[in-house]
């Protein structure tokens, strides 16, 4: 399961049928990325890709001060979805800091 440039997964029926199968176990509980590897047989790459997948399309919740990962179902789910997304949103900030002196440096030495 691997990213096209546009940075989605191509998604054959087999690849489809994991991801459904992983949606249903993330809407039980906690799922480990360890878990995701060990019951799909795949390598911590592609359980990342899976899992990276499942949370474009739903409510995914990671946060750092629990193991594992599940969908988001009812409104008790709230407040640790707030955290996800604050986390998420400050990871991203911190990427996009990186850029600003790549930023610099392209324009200083476009041609």
């Amino acid at each position: 399961m691997r990213e096209r440039e546009d940075g989605n997964v191509t998604l054959t029926p087999e690849n489809k049928a994991k991801l459904n199968a992983l949606v249903r176990l993330l809407r039980d509980g906690n799922v480990t990325k360890q878990r995701v590897m060990d019951l799909f047989k795949v390598s911590e790459r592609t359980a990342r890709d899976m899992l990276s997948e499942i949370a474009k399309r739903a409510p995914l919740i990671s946060v750092s001060d629990t193991s594992g990962y599940r969908i988001a179902m009812r409104a008790s789910d709230v407040g640790d979805a707030m955290h996800a997304y604050n986390e998420n949103k400050k990871r991203a900030g911190e990427i996009l800091k990186r850029n600003e002196p790549l930023e610099k440096f392209i324009k200083e030495n476009r041609v």
